[in-house]
């Protein structure tokens, strides 16, 4: 699983990770909870699609490292949780990412 946590954010850089997490959400909550007020008044996040911008692999950049910055970056698509409470974002980890 390859998920950032910042202060107010969770990034989770496979979007097939948040599905995953996403089915679990909806069998707890009903499909209501993907509702972006009462997700945020149920949990305290909003969901945010996000494309965001990461270096390659190490390998991938010693081959196109004279190529210049564009190439040691590339595009992914990501899932933001922006999150409105420090306590309900612990509540979160604690209860859905630590397995």
């Amino acid at each position: 699983m390859k998920i950032i946590v910042k202060k107010n954010l969770i990034v989770f850089h496979k979007p097939s990770e948040w599905s995953l997490l996403q089915s679990q959400l909806r069998s707890e909550y009903g499909d209501r909870i993907m509702i972006s007020f009462v997700c945020r008044r149920e949990l305290g996040f909003t969901v945010r699609h996000h494309k965001g911008l990461v270096p390659h692999t190490t390998i991938a950049w010693e081959l196109t490292k004279d190529e210049g910055w564009q190439h040691r970056y590339h595009y992914e698509d990501q899932v933001h949780l922006d999150f409105y409470n420090e306590a309900q974002q612990t509540f979160f980890i604690l209860k859905y990412l630590n397995n």
